[in-house]
């Protein structure tokens, strides 16, 4: 399909109830649980948040008997298998609200739990039948499903890839290792908590990280293909955020940056589902799953590759970006360059242990994903703008 422009920029309000930022998630979840009327939570959290950080504990005492349920089979990319388990061990305590601790992975997986308790679906084939489709004019995801939404969502974010801030869920399925995509009517949560001392207990490494694939974010909605003036002016402010605030988290990180990359995340989520992302965002769902390779480490690398492709062709929001960074006369990819080697974040293919036959094997795959070769403002359309673009991602 080529490249498509609707006619107009739309904005799309998220679905969000209430955000809570610099608060303690102790204090503050309770106080939302009473106010939308919930009383049975299942939490879902990584393993590794459940037993090398006091936090699961701590919420514990908090919800008392108000804690029906608890999963952290969390796998990395949230497998399919464990999102159907989670769904039915939901669906057998009777929870009438899923409470998230974690990052994208741990968002995801409620996400798609959400619609397996929605449509009653609750074998792989049942939930795969309702994956996303696109509208005629390519820029956005349609939901397959319609059923109301039975049970929804509060997250607590421990990193800053601003999944909160979607209804986007990509599990991936274990039998294919591809991603699934699934729009969830409803999927946003309810409620998102911003707790600084929650985000502090997180490795430094991953929080670096998400907050590159956060900035990537950022810089996809302000490099937009149909941009949105009330999302560019956003993205903008959370690019300044994560940039200047991101380098402060590689030691004993103040509350005041991590505040602020949570805000950054919070101005990204707000204008991300608004306007059509590019290359960087989708193709990460490519070399995730086939590279054996994180996310957010993946975000690294085909950010800073994008922006080398899109020099020259974005100069009006490139040079918006540079003047807020009083860096003005730098071409972009080279700030980018700059910040990953300041944070010691993989800048090529070679940094993520990826060969040229591995990444020759995701060429094929990423030109059948309905999204990597749409809504770019340079297109990359064939396959030879394919691999001219991930050619730029050998070198720093």
């Amino acid at each position: 399909m080529e490249n498509a422009t609707p006619r107009e920029p739309r904005y799309r309000f998220t679905g969000h109830e209430r955000v809570l930022h610099d608060i303690s998630a102790t204090k503050a979840l309770p106080e939302l649980l009473s106010l939308f009327g919930y009383e049975r939570v299942f939490l879902v959290c990584s393993r590794s948040i459940n037993t090398k950080t006091t936090i699961i504990q701590e919420l514990r005492e908090c919800l008392g008997s108000r804690l029906v349920g608890l999963t952290d089979e969390v796998g990395e990319h949230s497998p399919l298998s464990n999102v159907l388990e989670a769904a039915r061990q939901a669906r057998d305590v009777r929870a009438d609200v899923i409470v998230s601790v974690g990052g994208g992975s741990v968002m995801d997986m409620c996400k798609a739990m959400q619609l397996c308790i929605s449509e009653g679906a609750y074998d792989r084939d049942s939930l795969l039948k309702l994956q996303f489709v696109l509208s005629e004019d390519g820029t956005e995801m349609l939901t397959t499903s319609r059923a109301p939404a039975r049970i929804r969502q509060i997250a607590i974010p421990t990193t800053l890839a601003t999944s909160e801030w979607t209804p986007v869920s990509t599990p991936i399925d274990d039998e294919t290792h591809l991603k699934a995509r699934f729009v969830v009517p409803d999927g946003s949560p309810r409620g998102i908590i911003y707790d600084p001392a929650i985000l502090a207990q997180t490795p430094p490494r991953l929080l670096l990280s998400t907050g590159i694939r956060g900035l990537d974010h950022a810089i996809n909605t302000a490099c937009s293909s149909v941009p949105h003036s009330f999302a560019s002016l956003l993205a903008e402010k959370a690019i300044q955020l994560y940039m200047e605030n991101l380098p402060s988290l590689m030691g004993n990180a103040s509350r005041e940056a991590l505040t602020n990359c949570q805000l950054a995340t919070w101005y990204t989520g707000m204008g991300q589902m608004s306007v059509p992302h590019g290359f960087s965002h989708w193709m990460v769902h490519i070399v995730g799953p086939y590279g054996g390779v994180a996310h957010s480490d993946a975000a690294c690398v085909l950010m800073l590759a994008q922006a080398k492709w899109l020099e020259g062709w974005a100069d009006p929001q490139h040079n918006r970006v540079r003047t807020a960074l009083s860096q003005p006369n730098r071409a972009f990819h080279e700030i980018l360059r700059d910040l990953l080697e300041q944070l010691k974040m993989p800048m090529t293919l070679n940094d993520l242990g990826l060969s040229r036959e591995k990444v020759e094997e995701m060429i094929h795959p990423a030109l059948e994903h309905p999204m990597v070769t749409l809504n770019n403002l340079r297109p990359i359309q064939t396959e030879t703008d394919l691999r001219a673009i991930l050619e730029l991602a050998w070198s720093a």
